[in-house]
């Protein structure tokens, strides 16, 4: 089943807008969403790159302080060798020892002897002879090589150097989120940078150690100055950039990270994640990281003792929501320009869509309006392509449909006219049949009238004749048998008239040329008296086809008709007489006009209907025309007649070609 209804019934414009957006929509989320990526990706790759950076800076700053310290224990072990060492020092090496420690702000500074247990410390002169050669840096010294490193130091043994550094190791636990679950409350060893050089006799003999440390529990001169060549107070939200810090262990004793009142984090808990990747396995972190309470982008490096051992971590990261909210900045930054982008190519494609589509709207436009009936339309096109030529083709197509309107328009009155004249001529023949049918029937009445009065009356004709010879002239019944006779004569006229009406016998058909019948029945009644004052104009077709016919039945035909044309002119005016072919040549036309008084609409129709006249009482039997009528209907053809009352009369006989002899040979 398929749901594309609502955008099948948009319009071609809408669906290529909406075609276009839907595929810049995608394209453009993609890029968004991979530029969003790409963006996010490198500022993240750059905040961690830049911790690293800053990991190394404060790496090479705790070297330096291990590198001070190694330098200026090294240094004092040669100024106190051969044989200046005294237990206690006194003069020149209590003041070297002394000043020292002042110079450098050791924590503390002291000698033991060759087995490793001291004999002077500077800062608790009293406190001595207890054993210190378990501590790995003075260990070394004691086997002749000077060694300087990050050392976990026993609570006891600092609190014999100073008991306020032991109160400085003493670290309570914090608990801290994400970090590793403990048991434990606190810590009382503590982180050191220790420092040991053996002493030597003139001979070479090592005859002690000089050894010298800083205690890194809460001593913030160190990261303080590592985050001040850093960050210089940089701050987001009230809050430091970046941080530095130095865990022992996982336990942070000297840090710039605050927790939520403020003070420094000293007690908190490094994460697990990063505990189990540096302390258990040794490896550095680089990385996001959940710093007490926000994310970081950090760098984490194991602190190792001269063993190897990771005693501690030195960590540097910058919050993370400083960099997120760069990121989101330029991200925001990036959807507004592309939003911008996008609204001015929607504006763009939208313009451009509109004039590619505007010739096929137009189109549109065209088809309702030629469904309308109108095809008087144009599509104009300037572009170049597909859509010029498909207008083009239109304007073509809408050229053929004008065309053929036009046509079917002039075949639609050529059908009408056509349908118009074969109607009047079904209507011609429907009176022609009807009136050959009423002709019929009266010919056939005609025919049984004729036969039964024809002997009664040549009885009567033949009897008043012989009558009448045997009368006087002077008898005064002779005058009324002259009126029977002239009476009688005139039935034997009107029932001859009858009976060549009706006759049913059969005519002697032979292969005729009209033009010698019309010919000869002229000179039969040119020379009558009622043809004195008339002209006769002739118009003889030479290629006129001849006709089957009985020439004497044709004969009575025009003469009926010449007859009838002279009395309806009154014996003066013009009679035209015209042969021709019939269009399609089959057939011989005979046309009659006559320049008198023409019959009226009314009586057209019945000119033909026997005992029919228009003439005055006496003149005519009404038989001539009803003759006429039945020899041409006899003979296969038609006879017509048209009529205009004041012009004349004009009648038109149709004749059959005759059929053409085959050739013998």
């Amino acid at each position: 089943m398929r749901f594309d209804f609502p955008f099948r019934t948009r319009s071609l414009k809408a669906k290529l807008i909406l075609s276009y957006l839907v595929i810049l929509g995608i394209g453009g989320l993609v890029t968004s969403i991979v530029g969003s990526y790409i963006v996010s990706s490198t500022i993240m790759m750059q905040a961690q790159r830049t911790a690293e950076h800053d990991l190394a800076t404060a790496r090479t700053v705790f070297d330096q302080e291990l590198g001070t310290l190694r330098q200026a224990v090294w240094l004092l072990a040669g100024r106190l060798a051969n044989g200046a060492v005294q237990s206690p020092p006194r003069g020149t090496a209590l003041a070297a020892l002394a000043g020292v420690r002042a110079d450098l702000g050791l924590d503390f500074l002291a000698l033991a002897d060759a087995r490793g247990r001291v004999t002077y410390r500077v800062v608790s002169p009293d406190s001595v002879g207890d054993d210190v050669s378990a501590l790995l840096s003075i260990r070394s010294a004691l086997e002749g090589r000077p060694a300087a490193a990050v050392e976990l130091v026993p609570a006891h043994l600092l609190a014999r150097e100073d008991a306020a550094l032991a109160a400085r190791a003493r670290t309570r636990l914090v608990p801290t989120p994400k970090a590793t679950p403990t048991d434990r409350t606190e810590q009382v060893d503590g982180l050191v940078l220790l420092a040991a050089a053996p002493l030597r006799d003139a001979a070479g003999a090592v005859r002690g150690v000089l050894y010298g440390g800083v205690l890194l529990n809460q001593r913030f001169e160190m990261v303080d100055r590592v985050w001040s060549l850093l960050y210089r107070g940089e701050r987001y939200r009230r809050e430091d950039v970046g941080s530095v810090t130095i865990f022992q262990r996982d336990v942070r004793i000297a840090t710039t990270v605050r927790n939520g009142s403020g003070d420094r984090a000293v007690g908190t808990r490094v994460s697990a994640a990063v505990a189990e990747a540096v302390l258990d396995r040794g490896e550095p972190w680089r990385d996001r990281a959940y710093v007490v309470n926000d994310w970081y982008i950090a760098a984490y490096d194991p602190l190792r003792d001269l063993a190897g051992h990771v005693v501690g971590i030195l960590y540097v990261g910058v919050l993370e929501q400083a960099y997120a909210s760069i990121r989101d900045r330029v991200i925001l930054s990036f959807f507004a320009l592309a939003t911008v982008g996008f609204i001015m190519i929607i504006g763009l494609t939208y313009a451009m869509i509109s004039n590619i589509t505007r010739p096929i709207g137009e189109m549109v436009a065209a088809t309702r309006s030629i469904t309308a009936g109108r095809f008087d339309q144009e599509v104009r096109s300037t572009a170049q392509g597909e859509v010029t030529l498909l207008a083009e083709s239109f304007n073509t197509m809408l050229a053929s449909l004008r065309q053929m309107k036009a046509d079917l328009e002039e075949w639609g009155n050529t059908l009408e006219r056509k349908v118009h004249e074969r109607t009047e001529q079904l209507m011609r023949m429907q009176v022609r049949v009807a009136q050959s049918e009423r002709l019929a029937s009266l010919g056939m009445l005609a025919a049984g009238v004729a036969h039964e009065i024809n002997n009664p009356l040549g009885g009567i004709l033949s009897l008043t004749a012989l009558t009448l010879e045997d009368l006087p002239a002077d008898h005064p019944d002779h005058h009324n048998l002259e009126v029977v006779v002239r009476q009688t004569e005139r039935c034997r006229d009107i029932v001859k008239g009858l009976l060549d009406f009706s006759r049913q016998s059969a005519a002697t058909m032979e292969d005729e040329d009209v033009n010698d019948i019309l010919a000869q029945t002229l000179a039969l009644v040119s020379k009558q008296a009622v043809f004195l004052n008339v002209e006769v104009v002739q118009h003889w077709a030479p290629d006129l086809p001849h006709v089957t016919a009985d020439r004497q039945q044709l004969q009575q035909v025009f003469l009926n008709l010449l007859v009838n044309a002279v009395q309806a002119m009154g014996e003066h005016g013009t009679i035209t007489i015209t042969t021709r072919p019939a269009d399609d040549g089959a057939a011989a036309e005979v046309v009659i006009t006559d320049s008198g008084c023409g019959i009226p609409p009314d009586l057209i129709d019945r000119i033909f209907d026997p005992f029919f006249t228009t003439k005055p009482g006496g003149t005519g039997t009404g038989l001539g025309l009803a003759i006429a009528y039945g020899i041409v209907t006899r003979h296969h053809g038609t006879i017509s007649v048209e009529s205009e009352v004041g012009k004349g009369t004009t009648f038109i006989i149709r004749l059959p070609a005759a059929a053409p002899v085959p050739a013998v040979g």
